[in-house]
């Protein structure tokens, strides 16, 4: 808590909050202020029945009230259910009541009163009752600030991890006039996350994919995204060879990332022109090709996860395409149960599934329909950082 949060909490602060005194008895609400003015608590407002205290808590920022039960007009009880159901208002209510009836005291909590103070006032009880709910409210208050602060920072941060990924227009500007489509899916486990995936012009008959997935979630696997990012949208040499680009990758990312962070990753260059495409993986779940011609396959190969040890060497990795495959990259938490792992996909399991969802959906409405036919339960898949990336070759250049 900041320096600031906690002098909302100091005494002169609490001291200087308004008090709604709210007695029948002019001299009962003349002795309350008396005893609180004595302990400090010097900002008073005061009501005669319950009609005008409704009528103060209208208008007043009232931040606590001392009612008292039985009054004329409308009684303690009738205040307290209006203050919280009519009004809405989460201010402190300590009812004063000379009833000893077990009963009646729950009827009060039951009405809305945050406590119950004896009649007559002891001084003592009604200083103490008073400091706690008030310091309790401040307290609350300040959490809530913070709480509305950090949603709105938590916002910013995630419209920038957003816009950090292609549109879907800038991913087609590169794909389609190289013989290729492409749809892309990404979906953080909570506002923020740690996959990412990019697309490159390689030239003018070649493009480059990226899918990484760092490790952990949240705050500190969103900026580890913002520094691959970074490095990735600025590590052009060896771009066009995808076990040196990721290389050249790993050694700055050992660099960069903080220890025992590091990420998965696989990299492909697409040249629909000579029906070829080569890739290399880091520890990525492996991508499944589906054929035109009505087989799959589980791209092979693999490699050292990133920023792990300098000095890695990863393999390229050659494999044909042909007009009317495709080929579906995700990241684990399309397969993986993490609650039953024995219940995870195979890619076969992942293969099968693709076949039938494309058979019906293709393009943009794939991903929705993939991860339908994955997750019976839709908040499973938000346990995890969830990419999938869809590729299909067209030929058309």
């Amino acid at each position: 808590m900041s320096g600031t949060d906690e002098s909302l909490l100091s005494d002169q602060a609490v001291n200087d909050a308004l008090i709604l005194i709210v007695d029948d008895q002019k001299s009962s609400r003349l002795m309350i202020a008396a005893v609180l003015d004595a302990a400090g608590f010097s900002n008073h407002l005061f009501a005669s029945d319950g009609v005008e205290a409704l009528d103060v808590l209208e208008r007043e920022p009232v931040e606590i009230v001392v009612l008292d039960i039985i009054m004329p007009n409308k009684d303690g009880f009738d205040v307290c259910r209006e203050v919280r159901q009519r009004l809405n208002l989460p201010v402190p209510i300590l009812i004063q009541t000379a009833l000893e009836d077990a009963d009646q005291r729950a009827s009060a909590f039951d009405a809305g009163a945050s406590d119950v103070i004896s009649k007559p006032i002891h001084p003592h009880e009604i200083v103490s009752r008073v400091r706690l709910h008030l310091e309790r409210r401040r307290m609350t208050n300040s959490l809530q600030r913070y709480r509305r602060r950090m949603e709105e920072e938590l916002k910013a941060a995630e419209a920038m991890q957003i816009s950090l990924l292609k549109s879907d227009d800038e991913v087609a500007a590169i794909a389609r006039p190289r013989g290729a489509d492409l749809w892309t899916f990404y979906q953080a486990s909570n506002q923020l996350g740690g996959d990412l995936w990019q697309v490159f012009e390689i030239d003018e008959t070649r493009f480059g994919i990226l899918m990484v997935d760092l490790s952990g979630h949240g705050v500190a696997a969103a900026i580890n995204a913002f520094r691959v990012h970074m490095l990735t949208d600025t590590l052009r040499h060896d771009r066009s060879q995808p076990g040196l680009w990721l290389a050249a990758v790993n050694d700055y990312l050992y660099q960069i990332l903080p220890v025992e962070h590091f990420a998965t990753a696989f990299y492909a260059v697409i040249d629909t022109a000579s029906g070829h495409m080569h890739y290399a993986i880091a520890g990525a779940p492996p991508p499944i090709l589906l054929e035109a011609s009505g087989g799959w396959q589980a791209l092979g190969g693999s490699g050292l996860i990133l920023g792990c040890a300098p000095g890695v060497s990863y393999d390229t990795w050659k494999t044909n395409l042909q007009p009317g495959d495709r080929l579906l990259c995700y990241s684990d938490a399309l397969y993986e149960n993490f609650e039953q792992p024995d219940l995870s996909l195979e890619p076969e399991d992942l293969a099968r599934l693709a076949r039938e969802v494309v058979s019906r959906e293709g393009g943009a409405g794939f991903m929705r329909a993939m991860i339908g036919q994955v997750f019976d339960d839709p908040e499973a898949q938000s346990r995890d950082d969830l990419t999938l990336l869809l590729l299909e070759v067209t030929g058309d250049q």
